[in-house]
């Protein structure tokens, strides 16, 4: 009889999911938390305008505000794909963006071009700890803001190719993606393609260069959340040139007030806070506890761990630590979780190398 149950339960659930009703309005998502609902009677790079009937209202809202739209006449499949991207389900991701795109009505454009999107930034999602993903994924970014050049996600997919290239070392795509960034409406934006280029530099070995750029952003003035946060990841940069020159008291300095001043909902800042600190305590070489401590806020708490690429590095910088303080279970664990989690990820390649 359970078992009956059971399977009534998950038939019931099936036929639900392919019976949910389509959405009969826009939504608009903001990074706030707040929504704004309506008609989306227009779309530009820098943004879209929702008329509501009622009032017959209309709301410019820009695009660095927008987390993301639910479109009217949507496939059901669509929201259940960005529930499992927002869960780092990154395959199941990417086969419900592709059965959306396969339901969707042809004269849908707007939402196809949303979903071509999804897809690509699904795809850099993988890549950073798959790096045999990254040409697929630098190419449907590429194509995108070719075909895409005033949809509302323009400004985002130059963000993210720009990330994509520069982690697979094509610094020429980075470079002239993170150029465009700075050309955005928005300070936070623009501040974002600032830290790229200085990123960039840093891949070219110019320290210097790179040191000054993060400088200049991070004594800005920053007003809102967004350009503190960037602001932060400014002072970041600034710790690693420092610990590039073997300044690593002054890094260090700055890396916690990085975490100090960080949000705990900005969790990919504060992971990258904590590796950078624990790589400062690891190549002063008598601070292997305070480096081990380090590395495992990025293991142990979920949100800082969802973070797959910045988890794989804490687990390998952790084999190396336990067994220098003569733990070698703890190392033999923490190679197992990153072999097992992570078997294509760099970190895991560079762990096979060396055993």
């Amino acid at each position: 009889m359970r078992r009956y149950h059971l399977i009534l339960s998950l038939g019931l659930a099936v036929v639900l999911s392919n019976s949910l009703p389509a959405q009969e309005i826009d939504s608009v998502f903001l990074k706030d938390g707040s929504k704004v609902a309506g008609q989306i009677t227009e779309i530009t790079k820098t943004g879209v305008t929702v008329t509501q009937k009622v009032g017959n209202k209309t709301e410019k809202v820009p695009a660095n505000n927008i987390y993301y739209i639910e479109w009217k006449g949507e496939p059901p499949q669509l929201n259940l794909a960005r529930g499992n991207e927002r869960s780092g389900n990154l395959a199941q991701a990417i086969t419900g963006y592709g059965e959306a795109l396969a339901a969707l009505e042809a004269t849908n454009v707007n939402t196809k071009a949303d979903i071509n999107f999804l897809l690509a930034r699904t795809a850099s999602k993988l890549a950073q700890t798959d790096p045999s993903q990254a040409a697929v994924a630098i190419k449907q970014l590429k194509d995108f803001v070719a075909g895409n050049r005033d949809f509302y996600r323009y400004y985002d997919a130059q963000m993210v190719l720009a990330e994509a290239a520069l982690q697979a070392n094509d610094t020429n795509t980075s470079d002239g993606a993170y150029t465009l960034l700075q050309k955005a409406p928005w300070l936070d934006y623009q501040m974002a393609g600032k830290i790229g280029s200085a990123n960039t530099l840093l891949a070219r070995n110019d320290v210097a260069g790179a040191k000054s750029i993060f400088d200049e952003v991070a004594n800005s003035s920053p007003k809102t959340a967004a350009e503190i946060s960037r602001q932060l990841e400014a002072k970041l940069g600034q710790a690693g040139c420092l610990h590039q020159q073997k300044n690593y008291e002054e890094s260090a300095t700055i890396l916690q007030s990085v975490i100090d001043d960080t949000t705990a909902s900005d969790t990919r800042l504060l992971a990258e806070a904590y590796l950078r600190m624990g790589d400062g305590y690891s190549a002063q070489g008598q601070k292997n506890k305070e480096a081990i401590l380090s590395y495992l806020h990025v293991d142990v708490i979920p949100s800082l761990a969802a973070h797959a690429d910045l988890h794989a590095e804490a687990l390998f910088r952790l084999t190396k630590l336990w067994t220098a303080v003569n733990q070698p279970s703890r190392s033999a664990d923490a190679a197992a979780k990153l072999e097992s989690d992570y078997p294509n990820s760099p970190w895991a390649k560079q762990l096979g190398e060396a055993s």
